[in-house]
């Protein structure tokens, strides 16, 4: 006598034995079949009732496979590594870096931009590599982007040198020019005393444009202002083309201190250009003469062959 499988719940049990171990169901020795296999409609659970420690429940199918890359087929699904990964910041970072190559780093700003964005995405690439992709392209970005900031360091030091050379050049040529438009209008001034003012009176500057002994534009000229101021014997002011108008003033200062010129200057019916440093306000009488602070300026051997140059009438430069 062999083992017999129990037919309800499919328990093989030892010869003999009445009923089932498991299900305690009746088992029939001498019926050939309970030799066969039982069937089963659905698998066995844990349950209670009727004596039986299991109860059948519907059996549920096992959920299909997804079908990546189904050649032709209507439902095939793409492989998960074909996805396309995101590459926006590497993108970016590597078109500024080539931009700020030849603008100079986009002013610095820029490239400082593309520099943190190829960081980003390498850092994106490294902790998400199924997400982002474009590593090679943020490092092409990183790379750029430093070398536009390098760029900036010797172009800063050349401007750093240059400019203040080039403003400095500017200021004496505007001060050159303001000392000979001076001169101008002292000259002016000395011609028209000698024809309509009879050799007595001085006049204003609209009188001397409107007679046509200065330009038009002689009170404001190449970053500095003049003004011409008319006196009596005491000192006082006086009216254009007044018979006490003996005495004038001529100033000029600069637009801008510091940056269109930085000296002041003064002259008067004594022919005497004065100039000082007076931080844009007006030269007076008591300011050195030019002549005498160029001298000083000059270096020893110039001195004996130097002579003085006055604003005198009828001068012109």
């Amino acid at each position: 006598m062999t083992n017999k499988r129990c037919p309800q719940c499919g328990l093989v049990n030892f010869p003999g034995t009445p009923e089932c171990r498991r299900c305690k169901a009746p088992i029939d020795w001498g019926s050939e079949a309970s030799l066969s296999q039982p069937a089963f409609s659905s698998p066995a659970v844990p349950g209670a009732g009727g004596g039986n420690f299991y109860q059948t429940q519907p059996f549920q199918a096992v959920p299909a496979v997804p079908n990546y890359g189904a050649a032709g087929g209507a439902d095939a699904l793409p492989y998960p590594q074909d996805r396309k990964l995101r590459s926006g910041l590497a993108t970016a970072s590597l078109v500024l870096g080539i931009l700020g190559t030849f603008s100079l780093g986009i002013l610095l700003i820029g490239s400082l931009i593309g520099l943190i964005l190829g960081i980003v995405a390498v850092l994106k690439v490294n902790r998400e590599p199924s997400v982002y992709g474009g590593k090679g392209v943020a490092i092409g970005g990183i790379l750029t982007n430093s070398f536009g900031i390098l760029t900036i360091i010797p172009v800063g030091i050349i401007a750093a040198i240059a400019i203040p050379n080039l403003m400095m050049a500017r200021m004496a040529a505007n001060e050159a020019s303001a000392i000979g438009h001076l001169r101008r209008l002292a000259t002016a001034e000395a011609t028209y005393q000698s024809t309509v003012g009879e050799g007595q009176s001085f006049t204003g500057m609209q009188e001397l444009i409107a007679s046509g002994l200065i330009a038009p534009n002689s009170a404001s000229k190449n970053g500095y202002q003049f003004k011409v101021r008319l006196l009596d014997l005491d000192g006082n002011a006086a009216l254009a083309g007044a018979s006490d108008a003996v005495r004038f003033e001529v100033v000029a200062t600069p637009d801008t201190y510091g940056s269109t010129g930085r000296r002041s200057f003064y002259t008067s019916e004594e022919y005497v250009i004065r100039c000082a440093d007076k931080k844009g306000k007006e030269a007076t009488s008591s300011d050195p003469d030019i002549d005498e602070l160029f001298r000083e300026q000059e270096p020893a051997y110039e001195r004996g062959s130097s002579t003085g140059r006055r604003a005198a009438p009828g001068r012109r430069d």
